[in-house]
């Protein structure tokens, strides 16, 4: 049964009956978010396409390549136009030679970020309780609106938070490409921290014991990583990858995540360090480099953080000889250092 509170409500923020007279309570109260999300998204794809001097199917090429079907979005707006006729008015050339690549990380990137601000509330807040009086389906449908509101309004800000990590990057990039020969090189050091036992661990968890765990994981590794100058470069369930400008930044990052976490929670982590000359491209790290400390990772015992590298003794980070184990794809051992922190 329609609750006529929430109806009246929605009727207020200037829906139509049409739109919601087929929903259900619960999904009426994600509907009053919807509302907020799609305002000011007027435009139909063809009238956007006019409005930019371009055709429907080039403007649904480029959309394409950001990962958004426009035949899912509920309509455009302003903010459409820009990107659209900016792209469109780029004379240099340089969005036509590497738009399609960049896209295509921007979108799956803005995707991740997507998920994560729904997971935020839709799970929490859009699911009325079975007993909820009509008043309490209102102050749902206001809690939704509000949430959404706030991610419009994070949207908003996305453009000052990219601008201030390509000023890091650039300069990232600059020193690990300095006396590097070929431009898609750069010097850095990458590694790799995974949960021990995760696979059997999760079969025995609840999903809100799962779900509290791995959020628990990634968060401690953003947070580390960016304390000591490293970064995430992406995460995979129970293992996240690290890289760092040297081996000793991702050494710390790992050092401490292993330690840290391993403080929090039963779970014992382990870690590989490795450092050199790697590809990098569109934001991710291949090469020898990368493939070893993927190895080193799957070598190293709970709790520990090993290396291939001897020169690692430093004021922050030290290497003990660990002896040689015997890597995946290597046909010869490898001599590997345990890696601590020093002081």
């Amino acid at each position: 049964m329609t609750d006529d509170a929430l109806r009246d409500h929605l009727l207020g923020r200037g829906a139509l009956a049409s739109q919601f007279s087929e929903l259900d309570p619960g999904a009426m109260v994600g509907f009053a978010g919807d509302l907020v999300l799609g305002g000011g998204l007027d435009l139909t794809l063809a009238e956007l396409a006019d409005r930019c001097g371009t055709s429907v199917e080039q403007a649904r090429s480029l959309y394409g390549s950001l990962g958004l079907d426009v035949d899912r979005l509920v309509g455009f707006g302003p903010g459409d136009i820009e990107m659209l006729s900016l792209t469109l008015a780029d004379e240099s050339g340089v969005i036509e030679q590497v738009g399609t690549e960049l896209f295509r990380v921007a979108g799956r990137s803005l995707r991740r970020v997507a998920e994560a601000a729904v997971a935020a509330y839709v799970q929490d807040v859009e699911s009325p309780p079975d007993d909820a009086s009509g008043q309490a389906l209102v102050e749902l449908a206001e809690l939704n609106e509000m949430a959404s509101g706030l991610a419009v309004a994070f949207s908003e800000v996305l453009g000052t938070m990219f601008r201030h990590h390509m000023w890091i990057t650039i300069r990232e990039q600059r020193t690990g490409q300095d006396g590097v020969g070929p431009s898609q090189l750069i010097r850095a050091g990458v590694g790799f921290v995974d949960l021990v036992g995760f696979t059997p661990m999760s079969q025995q968890l609840d999903p809100g014991e799962l779900m509290e765990l791995v959020e628990g994981f990634e968060q401690r590794a953003f947070d580390v990583a960016t304390r000591f100058g490293g970064q995430v470069v992406k995460s995979i369930g129970d293992e996240v990858m690290l890289a760092g400008p040297d081996h000793e930044t991702v050494a710390r990052v790992a050092l401490s995540l292993v330690e840290g976490f391993s403080d929090v929670s039963d779970t014992r982590p382990r870690g590989g360090v490795s450092a050199g000359e790697v590809v990098f491209r569109l934001g991710d790290y291949y090469g020898p480099i990368v493939n070893v400390a993927s190895r080193l990772v799957d070598a190293a015992a709970p709790g520990e953080v090993l290396t291939d590298l001897p020169s690692v003794e430093s004021k922050f980070v030290m290497g003990q000889p660990a002896g040689q184990r015997t890597l995946k794809g290597y046909v010869e051992p490898v001599d590997v250092w345990s890696l601590a922190a020093s002081g």
